[in-house]
């Protein structure tokens, strides 16, 4: 027979482990309103930007070519910063 200690801290490792899975998840989804666009910012890489070129289009550091549009978005992060912005469109 399972002792009652085992189980009740096998119960608390797992609780615990899901807390931790929650707080490292959670925070990556990202809602972007119908007017609105996010800017990703990669926060780290191996690859470094060239000098002059501001925009990181091969998985650099730095602000993204990509734009994430309206919706719900998962961006981990850890790796990324969003920044949400009016949608601007020009007729």
């Amino acid at each position: 027979m399972i002792p009652l200690s085992f189980l009740f801290t096998s119960q608390v490792l797992w609780m615990l482990g899901l807390i931790l899975l929650a707080v490292l998840i959670i925070p990556s989804f990202r809602v972007i309103g119908p007017t609105e666009v996010g800017l990703l910012t990669k926060r780290f890489s191996g690859k470094k930007l060239s000098e002059n070129n501001p925009i990181a289009f091969n998985d650099e550091a730095g602000y993204q070519a990509d734009l994430l549009m309206p919706g719900l978005r998962w961006k981990s992060w850890i790796l990324y910063r969003v920044d949400k912005f009016p949608w601007v469109q020009v007729p």
